[in-house]
């Protein structure tokens, strides 16, 4: 049986004016020489070769040759895949060939053939998948195959199919006796397809854009194209921030893609090279990623906040290839309590060490206030190192906090993280334990909120995670504080020493701004002696900023204004309500707003750093000159500025303007002798 769909598909960023067309050949449909079997294997009708066969060039003989006319929708280049099995030979049930194009080959000629061989240790199975030549599936499961990617025997090829040409013959030869062959589909070349998409036959339906959005735009790396029914090609609102891997940033969204449950996507740091490399679907995928990715070799582990097979949340394994594996689904939550064994929802970021993941769930366990777990990067071995307890009904306050969100941070054998709620003023809480699950110690209880202001002294509901320096860790609350919006804090890794850094400022009770930011609800990043984060509300345009400050509360800067949001379009040009934190590389900062943008899906975006303050030192020539020596950022411009008078009224004026050299120097000198009244100078970059 052959079957075949077309649909008009525009892709992320840029608009296809051709279709995206699907074939599907049944492998039994063709003529089959003599040494082809078809099997049944639980309704999968399949054919095999029947005897070995060691050539690496050829089938052979005609017997080992089964050939298809196919005719296609439309002319245009196209993929081969193939739906295949490998035996349990493994690599020696692993291999077949097929045609150097359409036509009838000859079955000894070794130009017309192309082994496809080493395919044991790679494929898809699940229906989110996006098929390439890459995967990880290895022997016993039926799995999808992009063969014009795969160089496993030879260089692989596509097919180019003109108009008036329609109807081709296409050939596929036998080569191992263990290996099984489904069906075979030919998908327009640059089109990305599923494993549902090849199951059924249909083509990924991406919703029109009217929009293009290519990046970059400002500080708009990629924005995120509109959502249709739930999906659209790139995905929609990214929760967590970035990481590195390979020389490119990735990222994952909690919605959109072409199954309606979030992408892992990549982009270049230059803004260039976006690939939506999967697409999630729900259970027994990993539906909704939310968790920061933690980058482990040449892939990332990350968590769920649905999917799985239970649909409450999974652990799963990545990697740019599109490959993906399910490696933790937590077990079903109780309808009527909401708890179950293990946790459920987990949403923050895991701990990596050695072959043993940490993490924590926002929801399940014995009380349905969430856990902490540790699991083996394999799968094989799950425990549930802690159950946060019941909240007393009436004051929300219990013993060890609830509802963690920020995931965990790991140093030596000590575990660290924040529960949103809970603790003894039902605030939230920063607790520690081993990474056995033993010595759990709660660090700092949130304090009570005012119940009128929502004011406290030291902040409430802390949403993100921890980082730590020098003994020493930093955090962020989502409300609280004395402006009752949130705070940056520090404390001892012991728990001593508890400071409030900066106290966000009240909003506008009107227009949501304010100078600074409001409800930051991600960990803070630690580079170069700065703390950097965002704020995912407030600002100047009540869209949220980005900050930086330093380690002991000083020089708090808010670096980025997110544009206002149109009421109307929930759109604008760079982004709105950064949930997750940013990424210190090479001199910016990278991270995602979780709306906003043209599309109003969020963005990602890069923010250059400011130059760091520039030294000076001030000589007193032999003349009686004075020049002042600056030390900046290399190669930098300058403009110089002299005040006579400092002070809040002071009036500085320019009076020079500098390229500073290699090293970061420039200079200026006043040759006014016995200077009355006295100068004062300052310097910026621009």
């Amino acid at each position: 049986m052959i079957l075949f769909a077309s649909v008009a598909v525009w892709l992320a960023g840029a608009v296809d004016s051709t279709a995206a067309d699907l074939l599907l050949v049944e492998a039994e449909s063709g003529a089959l020489g003599t040494n082809f079997l078809v099997g049944n294997s639980s309704g999968t009708i399949y054919i095999s070769n029947t005897n070995n066969y060691s050539s690496t060039t050829v089938p052979g003989i005609p017997g080992r040759v089964a050939s298809y006319s196919v005719t296609f929708p439309n002319a245009g280049t196209y993929d081969l895949y193939a739906r295949v099995r490998v035996g349990p030979g493994a690599a020696n049930d692993d291999s077949f060939f097929y045609a150097n194009g359409f036509g009838t080959k000859s079955p000894t000629a070794s130009t017309d053939w192309i082994l496809c061989n080493n395919l044991w240790n790679v494929g898809f199975t699940n229906a989110g998948d996006i098929v390439t030549g890459g995967g990880i599936v290895q022997t016993g499961a039926w799995k999808w195959i992009d063969i014009s990617q795969f160089n496993g025997g030879a260089a692989p090829i596509n097919f180019t199919v003109t108009a008036g040409n329609l109807t081709q013959t296409f050939q596929i030869g036998g080569r191992e006796d263990g290996f099984d062959m489904d069906k075979f589909a030919f998908g327009t070349t640059g089109t990305s397809f599923a494993v549902s998409n090849l199951d059924s036959g249909t083509v990924p339906y991406t919703p029109p854009i009217t929009n293009v959005f290519v990046g970059p735009d400002g500080v708009a790396l990629h924005r995120f194209s509109p959502l249709n029914n739930g999906i659209n090609a790139d995905g929609a609102n990214p929760a967590a921030g970035l990481m590195l891997s390979g020389g490119v940033l990735c990222g994952t969204t909690l919605n959109g893609g072409l199954q309606g449950y979030g992408t892992a996507f990549y982009v270049s740091p230059d803004g260039t090279n976006f690939n939506a490399f999967r697409s999630f679907t729900n259970a027994p995928d990993s539906g909704n990623p939310e968790g920061d990715l933690a980058v482990a070799g040449s892939g990332f582990f990350g968590t769920s906040l649905g999917g799985g097979n239970s649909g409450v949340g999974s652990v799963y394994l990545g990697s740019t290839d599109g490959s993906g594996s399910l490696i933790q689904s937590f077990a079903v939550v109780s309808a009527n309590e909401a708890t179950n064994s293990g946790g459920a929802s987990p949403s923050g970021l895991l701990a990596l060490s050695g072959n043993t993941l940490y993490g924590t769930t926002a929801a399940g366990g014995a009380a349905a206030n969430g856990t902490v777990f540790s699991l083996s990067t394999n799968g094989s071995a799950f425990a549930d190192l802690h159950d946060f307890g019941a909240l007393d009904s009436n004051t929300g306050t219990n013993s060890d906090g609830a509802l963690p969100m920020g995931g965990l941070l790991l140093s030596g054998s000590t575990l660290y993280g924040t529960a949103s709620a809970g603790g003894s003023g039902g605030a939230g809480v920063v607790f520690s334990l081993d990474t056995s699950g033993g010595s759990f110690t709660v660090l700092h209880n949130f304090t009570p909120l005012d119940p009128v202001m929502a004011t406290n002294p030291d902040g409430a509901f802390p949403a993100g995670g921890l980082v730590l320096s020098n003994g020493i860790l930093y955090g962020t609350t989502f409300s609280g504080g004395t402006g009752g919006k949130g705070v940056i804090f520090s404390m001892g890794a012991d728990g001593s020493g508890f400071a409030v850094l900066h106290n966000f400022s009240p909003t506008d009770p009107l227009t949501g701004t304010n100078w600074d930011g409001a409800s930051p609800c991600a960990p803070v990043a630690l580079s170069g002696g700065k703390l950097y984060g965002t704020a995912s509300a407030g600002g100047t345009n009540a869209s949220g900023t980005v900050f930086s400050m330093g380690t002991s509360g000083a020089q708090f800067q808010t670096l980025h204004a997110f544009t206002a949001i149109d009421p109307t379009t929930g759109t604008n040009r760079d982004g709105a309500l950064p949930v997750a934190g940013v990424l210190p590389l090479a001199g910016s900062l990278y991270g995602t707003t979780f709306s906003g943008g043209p599309g109003g899906e969020g963005t990602v975006f890069a923010l250059a750093l400011p130059p760091p303050p520039a030294n000076l030192r001030i000589v007193q020539n032999p003349d009686g000159s004075v020049t002042v020596f600056f030390v900046g950022g290399p190669n930098s411009t300058n403009v110089i500025q002299a005040t006579t008078l400092l002070g809040p009224t002071a009036s500085w004026h320019n009076i020079s303007t500098n390229k500073a050299d290699g090293g970061g120097l420039w200079q200026y000198t006043n040759s006014t002798v016995n200077l009355s009244p006295p100068q004062f100078y300052r310097s910026y970059s621009f």
